[in-house]
């Protein structure tokens, strides 16, 4: 069975200090290798420190958990965590790698929390990165998760080390995801723009047609003037001209002899040799004038057909502002206007052909980690039903065969999801020689704990230095089988860590380290305490758990028993 090459496994979690914390005072708790259990009374407050290392973890808080009277609650942890994935997260999040991680939380009685990793400020972000790698938490009911049949596929998966396979799968179904929404957006806004594409070509043919011209309209302005007034311009320049140059008694015959007359002058007196040079000059403009005057009469024309067609032109340029709302002589950037929106609109079809492309390689991509996943499921199938029955013989389950069934799926049909696309349901015979039938329907509660169990159990292979806390995991069950729990979690504590909340001496028995938890009443404040049990503190405890609140000698003794009988099995 493949496994990943570093699981998600944690660490070795050596102190847990709580200060006003719901009714927990100030407490501190140092962890050790093994098996750790924590028992005490109902109500007395022993799930409380699982709920405080939930909360330095990352877990969701709100000011009610501080203590009354106080004005903050503080949790801190010390893991001795040397995995690579822990140093990367320190890493990551710009703090010191080291073997040992200490995390800090404080609650303040507002609702605000401030969280710290090896004495720098941290986000709740990094704490959760953090936290899985660190502790893997089994809450009381976690083996009515086997219930859920949506839960089967992720438990496998946790058996089968497939987690980085897994993550990947996620990542490639979220770039799908990402890749369906771009081209959803870009072919709502191609649809959308369909229709405005269709206004925009009859627009910019249109206005191509018109050509309408840069300063066209001044100018056509400007000659139909010229053209409606012909008649009466032609008279005046004929009139000018004459004046001027053609006509007997002419400016420039006139102005001609003025300066005949001053050259004899000027013989005779230089003085008026000035006056002559001013004459002179000026007869050259007049003759100039009268020459221009008469080429220009040359040049009008009296062309009522032109004169319509400008009328035309000027009615059609008026015709499209007014359409366009738009002055005239703006019309010209209006149609290079259109031209870029629906050049625009091209660049649309382009995007919509990348956007479909990328989609294409997405789903591609998406479908062959999906059949990689469903591939490696499956190979990992048979291993994971022989291992889980050797493992429910352990648990007090003999002749119980486990199975793993993958629902059939025909290759058009199948659906992709963030976990590829098997169905998988775990199966469950009871008996030997009974056809195996749906977990969630046949299974008890208390077998529904330990085949919970064995999977973690199984799950835990490969993945030393973890830490496994189970927060009654032994809910359910009783007797016989708790015994049998109780050598499991013993087992399991070779592999890593192990600390249990537990109500059941069958399994406190089987601790390493034993912790009870006390509710005291100091100056009308009640508060809980945690302490660790020696020899004969444990005896007392069992026989607590065993008989009550009375306890007689026979209790003690067997109390004393069940530990004598637990210590046969010995840590490696």
């Amino acid at each position: 069975m493949k496994r990943d090459k570093e699981s998600t496994g944690g660490a070795l979690l050596r102190i847990l200090r709580v200060k006003d914390f719901a009714i927990v005072d100030d407490v501190e708790i140092a962890f050790e290798p093994g098996l750790n259990v924590i028992t005490g009374e109902t109500g007395a407050g022993k799930t409380l420190v699982l709920q405080a290392l939930g909360v330095v973890l990352g877990g969701r808080v709100d000011s009610e958990v501080v203590r009354a009277g106080a004005s903050e609650a503080v949790i801190e942890a010390v893991f001795d965590a040397p995995l690579s994935a822990v140093q990367e997260v320190l890493h990551d999040g710009g703090f010191t790698p080291g073997a040992e991680v200490i995390v800090r939380r404080v609650v303040s009685a507002s609702g605000r929390t401030r969280s710290y990793v090896n004495g720098g400020l941290a986000s709740v972000g990094v704490l959760t990165s953090l936290a899985p790698l660190l502790v893997r938490v089994y809450g009381q009911h976690e083996h009515e998760a086997l219930r859920r049949v949506e839960t089967h596929c992720e438990l496998l998966d946790g058996v089968a080390g497939l987690g980085s396979t897994v993550a990947e799968m996620g990542r490639r179904y979220s770039a799908l995801g990402e890749a369906r929404r771009a081209l959803g957006e870009v072919e709502e806004k191609c649809e959308a723009a369909g229709a405005l594409s269709a206004l925009l070509r009859f627009q910019s043919e249109e206005l191509k047609r018109a050509a309408v011209a840069k300063g066209e309209m001044t100018a056509l302005a400007a000659e139909r003037s010229r053209h409606a007034g012909a008649a009466r311009l032609l008279g005046l320049a004929r009139g000018v001209e004459t004046a001027l140059y053609s006509a007997e008694g002419a400016a420039v015959e006139i102005v001609g002899r003025a300066i005949t007359q001053l050259r004899d002058m000027e013989s005779i007196d230089a003085e008026v040799r000035e006056t002559r040079a001013i004459l002179e000059a000026a007869l050259a403009h007049i003759e100039e004038a009268g020459l221009w005057v008469g080429r220009y009469a040359g040049r009008i024309e009296n062309d009522p057909e032109r004169l319509a067609a400008i009328e035309a032109r000027l009615a059609e340029i008026s015709r499209l502002a007014r359409k366009y709302d738009v002055p005239a002589e703006t019309l010209p950037d209006l149609c290079l206007r259109v031209d870029a929106e629906l050049a625009d609109m091209d660049l649309n079809d382009a995007a919509l052909a990348q956007a479909r492309q990328r989609f294409t390689v997405a789903e591609r991509e998406a479908v062959q980690w999906a059949g990689k996943l469903s591939v490696e499921r499956r190979r990992a199938k048979k291993e994971i039903e022989r291992r889980m029955d050797a493992e429910l013989q352990t648990l007090g389950m003999a002749g119980a065969h486990f199975t793993v069934q993958f629902a059939d799926q025909d290759a058009e049909r199948r659906v992709v999801g963030p976990r590829g696309w098997d169905d998988i349901e775990f199966f469950l015979a009871p008996n030997a020689g009974e056809p195996a039938r749906p977990l969630a329907r046949v299974a008890s509660g208390g077998e529904l704990s330990r085949i919970i169990l064995g999977l973690k159990t199984l799950g835990a292979v490969g993945t030393p230095g973890a830490t496994f806390m189970f927060d009654e995991v032994d809910a359910g069950i009783g007797g016989t089988v708790a015994e049998v729990v109780g050598r499991k979690l013993k087992v399991l504590a070779r592999v890593g860590q192990v600390i249990c909340v537990t109500h059941l001496p069958q399994i406190a028995a089987f601790a390493d380290h034993h912790y009870g938890v006390y509710k005291e009443t100091t100056e009308g404040r009640t508060v809980a305490i945690v302490r660790p049990l020696a020899s004969d503190d444990k005896v007392a405890e069992l026989a607590r758990m065993l008989g009550g609140a009375s306890i007689r000698r026979e209790t003690r003794e067997h109390a004393q028993q069940m530990l004598m009988a637990a210590g046969a099995v010995q840590r490696p």
